[in-house]
């Protein structure tokens, strides 16, 4: 009869130990809560409506390079704003804008489509967060008559020294 009884206490035992992933610890039972009233008509919603925006969505433009749409001829991107290149001299070329650059530093390269005809830094006003404007004058030279020279204004990274958020702006013939 002992040997009954310590086989039936065992299994209990191990029945217990079995399930009590599947329980909680024993605590006194606390009584159910009535479940929170419900309201008898569900809040109002408002239909789903697109967000709307002020400018026009263009598939053909990239993120880096959004066109101006405050005056033609001012090219802007999420660094630079405001940016305008004229014509000064037979190869002297006036930029104009406002930079949000790492210590007010603007990088750039002049170059004909195959080479590199010159590069250079631009010191801002004020270096970021601030927006800081900039003037400057580049003298370039095309190497080839037949060519159209172009200004790509970006920050350099200081973590790897490449280029970032480019700005592509064509130099005007005239």
């Amino acid at each position: 009869m002992k040997k009954i009884w310590i086989l039936l206490l065992t299994v209990f035992l191990l029945q217990g130990c079995t399930s009590a992933g599947q329980r909680t610890p024993s605590t006194p039972a606390e009584p159910e809560k009535p479940p929170a009233s419900v309201p008898s008509q569900p809040p109002a919603t408002t239909p789903e409506q697109p967000p709307t925006s002020s400018q026009p969505e263009n598939p053909s433009t990239s993120p880096e390079q959004k066109p101006a749409t405050e005056t033609p001829g001012t090219y802007s991107n999420d660094i630079f704003k405001d940016v305008t290149v004229k014509k000064t001299g037979t190869d002297t070329f006036e930029v104009k804008g406002k930079a949000q650059v790492f210590e007010g530093t603007v990088s750039y390269v002049v170059e004909d489509g195959h080479n590199e005809l010159t590069q250079g830094f631009i010191q801002t006003s004020a270096g970021a967060p601030a927006w800081g404007d900039f003037t400057h004058t580049i003298k370039v030279k095309k190497a080839e008559p037949n060519t159209t020279l172009s200004l790509i204004l970006f920050e350099t990274s200081m973590k790897d020294g490449s280029r970032r958020m480019e700005l592509i702006i064509p130099l005007p013939e005239k």
